[in-house]
């Protein structure tokens, strides 16, 4: 059997006034969405444990099949993973991201969590002058992709327990005056010593972006692989590098797709053939668009409805009809968790999911992959970790 996962990051919503009471799902044209949900098993699933943060990194874990109320370690190690760095045990991995911090009277804004999207290349520059200039004492910064970069604490673990600092995502307090949410417990005077003299730095040298914002922190996980779970092998499809460390951690194949951007505008057909050419028998594939999520960490409903549309056409229109032609093949189309348009950030909540199998025919009742239709079917997963057992493994 071959198992593809259509992964459309923070798709699932609430019904907005805008839409006269739709979700942007709802309100999306996506026949082919629709299609995988009518011809197959849809339902509703929670990817985020009652007592853990919403997010990518403990949605997208339990749409791997793992607890991450076992296995979650912190973001930042997988991300790290992902960019091909070596993290030893007693190390601390922070995300840090490139941002804009704006003025209100006497207090910081938190303006632009992802510093205006600057390119690679740009942000490459910046994050080395940083490592040149703060790189000591065991810290080193590394650059990732645009804003998404890592800072690493060479045996840090052997001063302080990432468990015991609170550091608050950039993309939950757009807008807000960064003072209320400056990192606190054990450990933490370092880092806000590191980000004040991130932010002197790049005010005098960067035109784009005038701070950094450190998050996510975390160490190396041990997590078992497909293989050990299920016998199968397999590859990961994304730009992001916390969906390959994943991955990787998993033992799928992180697969580069040269114009793979995290963006609305990545290389949608360059993702697609990427899965053509890994798919083998006893193989799952994970491909993962980012696009939604970060339309709606902007606030920008036009531009969700959009990536949720282009998912549909370029993304599952060819996936399906490829599929369609292989005979023993699953395909599970889901997303990791709500990203709200009004709220700007992650949220807890039930999110729909179908499973197609191609090798049966027949239809069933329902005609959207939507929040409300998923939820209308009955089939509630109350553990995100059961999804891939589910498709693997059948009822």
């Amino acid at each position: 059997m071959k198992y593809v996962i259509v992964q459309g990051d923070g798709m699932a919503d609430h019904p907005l006034e805008e839409l006269s009471g739709m979700t942007p799902l709802e309100a999306a044209d996506t026949p082919h969405m629709d299609e995988v949900a009518s011809a197959g098993e849809l339902g509703v699933v929670n990817t985020i444990p009652p007592d853990m943060p919403p997010g990518s990194s403990v949605g997208n874990m339990s749409l791997m099949g793992l607890d991450p109320g076992k296995y979650f370690s912190g973001r930042a190690p997988l991300e790290a993973r992902g960019r091909g760095i070596r993290v030893r045990k007693d190390d601390v991995v922070f995300r840090c991201n490139l941002v804009s911090l704006g003025e209100s009277g006497s207090r910081r804004i938190m303006e632009d969590y992802s510093g205006g999207h600057p390119s690679t290349e740009e942000a490459e520059q910046y994050v080395k002058l940083l490592d040149e200039e703060l790189g000591v004492n065991g810290f080193k910064f590394y650059s990732g992709v645009s804003y998404r970069n890592l800072l690493v604490w060479e045996k840090g673990r052997n001063e302080i327990d990432p468990g015991d600092i609170t550091l608050t995502p950039p993309h939950d307090i757009t807008g807000e005056p960064v003072e209320e949410f400056l990192p606190e417990g054990a450990g933490a005077e370092r880092m806000k010593i590191i980000q004040d003299r991130a932010e002197e730095i790049l005010k005098r040298e960067s035109k784009s972006f005038n701070g950094i914002w450190l998050w996510g922190a975390g160490v190396k996980p041990d997590l078992p692989s497909f293989q050990e779970r299920y016998g199968l092998s397999g590859a990961v499809v994304s730009a992001v590098d916390l969906i390959k460390g994943l991955g990787a951690f998993t033992g799928l194949s992180p697969v580069k797709v040269e114009g793979a951007t995290g963006s609305i505008d990545t290389d949608y057909a360059g993702k697609v053939r990427a899965v053509k050419e890994n798919l083998e028998d006893d193989s799952l594939l994970f491909l993962h668009v980012e696009a939604p999520d970060e339309a709606s960490h902007a606030g920008d409903l036009e531009l969700k409805i959009e990536a949720i549309e282009l998912i549909d056409e370029r993304i599952l229109e060819p996936l399906v009809n490829y599929l369609s032609g292989e005979e023993d093949s699953r395909l599970l189309l889901v997303t990791d968790h709500i990203t709200g348009i009004e709220s700007k950030t992650h949220e807890r909540g039930p999110v729909p999911f179908a499973i197609r199998e191609f090798s049966r025919s027949g239809v069933s009742p329902w005609r959207k992959f939507a929040e409300r239709e998923a939820s209308r079917s009955g089939e509630v997963l109350k553990r995100g970790a059961e999804l891939v057992d589910l498709l693997i493994e059948g009822r």
